[in-house]
């Protein structure tokens, strides 16, 4: 009605204009009815001021709680984001803590030191877990502790079967592979094969024991352990004919260096009768000048020759005695990167070209040779004092150390020969000419 009432009015006043255009004369009546008109629309808009004045506050109302949607859903949005990140977190710790419960399970089950076993004993184990395996997968005791009977024990076993062979069949592929490298994401694929299998089967009331779990799991550990174990004793077995090798050739230089110096002393013994013999039946006095110079040569040869001799002598009863080399291989290895060893050679630089084998492309350049009674000790002291540098973390038979030649001369001369000398600069010959020519 107010609509209607608001149109009649407008014509009225658009009306009246026209007429004031047409008749100036009776321009007053429309504007008599100009102000009526006014005078009306402020009444009107008084009657619906309250109204506007609720509508603007609804407005209002509705405004605010669409901004407040919007803030609830960027809350819920970052919420959802925080959640995830929470879900990663947790699947870590998850991951970290099942890590962390095998190997206390693993520490229950072998208190011992599996390093200290050797393979044989290892492989004794993975065979006795496997007879304990078959022992708790016994088909009809499982289904005999069920109590089912009839078709329903039928149906029962042939599941205990299906699930069983199943998880048999995907385990023995993972334990065949599995290696030094690989052992973690093996351990991680035996528990994803349980957890998926198990569910499969969930519908038919049907699952792998979580014993059978923990004996997967274990069988795992001894199988790796058994290959590292392995490659060890192949590695000591090569090292051990390398040693036996090495003192075989130790053992042929110090005979063949005691059977030269035997007959260089015999010879020059004969000299000395010889030459007596001489001084004897001979007037003149300037041969036996000649004969007597010739004979003081000859005993201080010969005193020399003692002196090698009882030096071999020696090192023939003393095992231990040799020399301790420190060399690098700046072509082969870098700078800073020494080997420490040890060689019974009386020659030990003879060990040290058998070392620039065809195995690396450079020759080695010798730092300093320290000569020892025992030299095993020696050797020993130096690869303990600088265990932290050395280049292979794992086989500490490796004798390679990332380490300023300084530090080891200042162990050298401070615990053991301040005369020992130290060549630093290398001379890597062939590897500097190789550098010109490329």
């Amino acid at each position: 009605m107010n609509s209607v009432n608001n149109k009649w009015m407008i014509w009225t006043i658009f009306g009246s204009s026209l007429l004031s255009i047409a008749t100036p004369g009776l321009a007053i009546i429309p504007t008599i009815l100009s102000l009526i008109l006014a005078l009306k629309f402020i009444i009107t808009d008084k009657k619906i001021l309250p109204d506007v004045l609720q509508f603007q506050k609804e407005f209002n109302n509705i405004k605010g709680l669409r901004k407040s949607k919007e803030n609830l859903k960027m809350e819920l949005e970052s919420l959802e984001e925080n959640l995830q990140g929470k879900k990663s977190e947790l699947k870590e710790v998850q991951s970290l803590l099942n890590e962390t419960e095998l190997e206390y399970d693993y520490k229950l089950i072998y208190p011992f030191d599996l390093d200290s076993l050797d393979s044989l004993e290892i492989n004794n184990l993975i065979e006795k877990l496997t007879l304990k395996e078959k022992q708790i997968l016994n088909v009809d005791n499982i289904v005999k502790s069920t109590g089912l009977k009839g078709e329903d024990k039928k149906f029962y076993k042939n599941q205990v079967k299906q699930i069983t062979r199943l998880f048999n069949a995907e385990t023995s592929i993972i334990l065949k592979k599995v290696t030094a490298k690989n052992f973690k994401v093996c351990q991680k694929q035996i528990l994803t094969a349980f957890e998926s299998i198990n569910k499969i089967f969930e519908t038919d009331a049907v699952k792998i024991s979580e014993e059978i779990l923990d004996i997967k799991l274990e069988k795992l550990t001894l199988i790796y352990k058994y290959q590292i174990k392995l490659e060890d004793e192949q590695i000591l077995r090569r090292e051990e004919r390398e040693r036996i090798k090495e003192e075989n050739k130790v053992k042929k230089e110090l005979e063949y260096k005691l059977n030269q110096i035997d007959k260089d002393i015999k010879h020059h013994n004969n000299e000395l009768i010889k030459l007596n013999k001489y001084i004897a039946k001979t007037n003149s006095d300037v041969e036996k000048e000649m004969y007597i110079e010739k004979i003081t040569q000859l005993e201080d040869k010969l005193k020399e020759l003692t002196i090698s001799k009882d030096f071999v002598l020696e090192r023939q009863v003393k095992a231990q005695s040799g020399y301790v080399y420190i060399i690098s291989n700046i072509g082969s290895f870098g700078e800073n990167i020494y080997k420490i060893g040890v060689t019974r050679r009386l020659e030990p630089l003879e060990r040290i070209r058998e070392l620039s084998s065809a195995s690396v492309p450079f020759e080695f350049d010798v730092h300093a040779l320290i000569f020892s009674d025992n030299a095993f000790a020696l050797e020993d002291r130096l690869h303990k004092h600088f265990k932290e540098q050395q280049v292979n973390k794992v086989n500490s038979r490796k004798e390679f150390y990332n380490i300023d030649l300084n530090e080891i001369k200042d162990l050298i001369h401070s615990e053991y020969d301040n005369t020992v000398e130290f060549t630093f600069e290398p001379k890597a010959e062939q590897y500097r000419e190789s550098l010109l020519i490329s």
